[in-house]
């Protein structure tokens, strides 16, 4: 008993510490619900509905979030919204950090407005009669009725009673119009657009005697069953019928019925109508025929078929061929739809031929809607199919087994049969639709694989593919044999043409695009001032493949002439200023020798040699001066212009061989 008073004391002890350590409890809110205010059975799209999200023991200062499809609407979180469109809404509770679980969905559907129709027997009256005419509306509702005679608002009077949705007439001539009906919802702002207007004929004579064929077919197939009756729509009154046929009663009923129609029904029916004094007469013609013979026909302009060629045969009928089911005969056998036959509408389609399908074909038309009829067989169509394929039969003119650049190639493609289509590939690319492929001038883009494929509807064969291989054609070098000489002196332009392939060839010459009479290959031609500004080309010929070479580069020597002109003139000034530059250091030093002695040099041109041995010249007393002697700049100067002839004589125009000649120890400028 001590240890169970010990254990139910520390129990009230941990439920006391746990009581102090808990906190406040979170608010609960409820689970709202959605209510509808209006709460009618149907709501229509011009209506605005008010939804009410309503919370049970319902807590104070809420907020409330609505949804519509999952998105949440932008509201100013009251209890209430109004809504145009349908979907499904839901909302939540909240407040602080308390929050509602979201309400179950309402779904709200708004229904277009009806249509409101004007529905009567009465098309045609006579005064004195009654006419009702009905405003019928899809949905049951507390409906108000107007009627619309034209654009006028129909009041009731004696003779316009407006009753529910029945409008009743006590005929007179006025009544004769368009009638509209409209309806408006009591106590709601719905109200339906205007009915479709409704004729109401008033006649001021006898009436007219209506004649109904059933089915209403201009021609009725033997067989068939039809119906003829006569009526007057008002019908105000007791009418008796009388039905002849070319003037022979047949029948005292307002109707008429031939259940089996053979040829022999086809004839003129009248309807005599009598109404006390009255008689009423209207008649009409029955015609009644064969049904139409069908035609076979091939879906296409060909016969003979190879296998897994798709085969279609088209069973017409004149007339509106959709009114038609067709059954098909192969060798006088029914046909049915599997793996090898399908049918749609009036075809019959092979989708892979096969020899086994070959024999006759016939087809015949049952009528869809007029279900006794059944035309007779088309005339049977005999269809063919190849025990093989044969590949397309490809053409070569003028085959090689290369080509050159710039020939031509044609080839062409053909199919037994009627009605193929061919295109030519190079590789996978498609290349040309026509059956004979021609390329004019050929290029080494050209080489590659092509075959041909033939193709009629769907079904296309491929021939064997073939190589075309394309080589360049040899070059020809066109190079000028003429010396720069013979061009300046206005002599002969000689120019020469090489393909260098170890053929024999000849030669072509063409002078700015215009072939020259010339064939060898040297040409030779007077080096006018017209001459050297023309372009020459050249080219080899053969009398055999390949039958000529690729054009040469195009020369012109007017270029080159006149480059060597302006070297030529630069060189010239050059000489011209050395040979002027040493004029005038020797007339210096000559001009500038000292008087005092007159010891005459043995020789006023000396060697360099000499001027090395000599230790007492008379050059050597003109060094005294104290700035550099004319001798020293002018042979400054004589090394310098050497130096700068030298590299533009080897740089441009080489001058003569000839050594130069020496006199005295000094270099003479020969050829300066």
């Amino acid at each position: 008993m001590e240890i169970l008073k010990k254990i139910l004391l520390t129990v009230a002890v941990c439920v006391q510490v746990t009581s102090q350590q808990s906190t406040e409890p979170t608010i609960q809110i409820p689970k709202p619900t959605i209510s509808l205010n209006p709460t009618h059975n149907v709501l229509y799209s011009t209506e605005t509905v008010t939804l009410h999200c309503e919370v049970p023991k319902g807590a104070s200062e809420l907020q409330y979030d609505w949804y519509k499809d999952s998105a949440k609407l932008e509201t100013d979180h009251q209890s209430r919204i109004n809504v145009t469109n349908g979907g499904i809404y839901k909302c939540k509770a909240k407040t602080g950090s308390s929050e509602s679980i979201e309400s179950d969905g309402y779904k709200v559907t708004l229904e277009d407005l009806p249509e409101a129709q004007v529905t009567s027997d009465w098309t045609e009256a006579f005064p004195g009669e009654k006419v009702s005419l009905q405003c019928v509306i899809p949905k049951s509702e507390n409906w108000m009725y107007m009627w619309y005679q034209g654009s006028e608002k129909i009041d009731p009077t004696d003779e316009t009673i407006i009753k529910d949705n029945t409008l009743t007439l006590s005929v007179k001539s006025s009544h004769e119009g368009q009638y509209a009906c409209q309806a408006e919802l009591k106590d709601r702002t719905v109200k339906t657009a205007k009915s479709k207007t409704h004729l109401l004929t008033v006649h001021g004579s006898k009436p007219t005697v209506l004649l109904k064929q059933d089915p209403s077919y201009q021609e009725i197939y033997t067989g068939e069953r039809v119906e003829l009756t006569c009526s007057i729509k008002q019908k105000t009154s007791k009418w008796e019928f009388k039905w002849q046929k070319d003037s022979v009663q047949v029948n005292n009923q307002d109707s008429h019925t031939i259940r089996n129609a053979t040829l022999d029904h086809h004839g003129e029916y009248t309807c005599n109508i009598t109404r006390r004094e009255m008689t009423f007469v209207n008649s009409t013609k029955l015609n009644i025929r064969e049904p139409p013979q069908p035609k076979l026909s091939i879906g296409s302009q060909w016969k003979n078929f190879y296998p897994n060629e798709k085969v279609t045969l088209k069973c017409s009928i004149d007339g509106d061929s959709n009114e038609w089911a067709y059954e098909w005969f192969k060798d006088g056998t029914p046909l049915s739809a599997n793996k090898d036959f399908s049918f749609s509408g009036n075809t019959l389609s092979i989708s892979s031929a096969k020899a086994s399908q070959s024999g006759q074909y016939s087809c015949r038309g049952k009528h869809l809607k007029r279900t006794p009829v059944t035309t007779k067989q088309a005339d049977a169509l005999k269809l063919h199919i190849h025990d093989n394929t044969p590949k397309p039969d490809i053409r070569k003119d003028e085959w090689f087994d290369s080509f050159y650049t710039g020939e031509k190639i044609q080839l062409g493609c053909n199919m037994s049969g009627d009605g193929w289509q061919y295109d030519w590939y190079k590789g996978s690319k498609h290349w040309s639709r026509d059956p004979t492929f021609t390329i004019n001038v050929l290029s080494l883009s050209d080489t590659g694989d092509y075959h041909c494929t033939a193709k009629r509807g769907d079904f296309p064969v491929n021939s064997e593919s073939f190589q075309v291989q394309v080589e360049a054609r040899p070059p020809a070098v066109l190079n000028m044999e003429t010396e720069l000489s013979d061009i300046m002196a206005g002599n002969i332009l000689t120019l020469r043409c090489n393909v260098s392939d170890g053929r024999q060839w000849s030669y072509a010459w063409f002078e700015n695009e215009q072939r020259l009479n010339e064939s060898s290959d040297v040409f030779k031609v007077a080096a006018t001032e017209k001459n050297i500004k023309s372009e020459f080309k050249c080219k080899g010929i053969r009398t055999e493949r390949p039958l000529y070479s690729a054009l040469s580069e195009g020369f012109t020597a007017n270029n080159i002439i006149l480059k060597r002109k302006i070297l030529l003139a630069i060189s010239g000034c050059v000489v011209c200023c050395i040979v002027i530059l040493i004029i005038g250091c020797l007339v210096l030093r000559i001009t500038r020798k000292p008087e005092k002695k007159e010891t005459v040099p043995e020789d006023l041109f000396f060697s360099m040699a000499d001027s090395k041995n000599q230790t007492a010249l008379p050059m050597e007393e003109y060094k005294g001066y104290n700035s550099p002697t004319e001798m020293e700049e002018c042979e400054e100067k004589e090394l310098l212009t050497d130096r700068v002839s030298d590299v533009h004589v080897d740089g441009v125009i080489k001058d003569e061989d000839s050594p130069a000649a020496e006199a005295n120890g000094l270099t003479s400028f020969k050829g300066i």
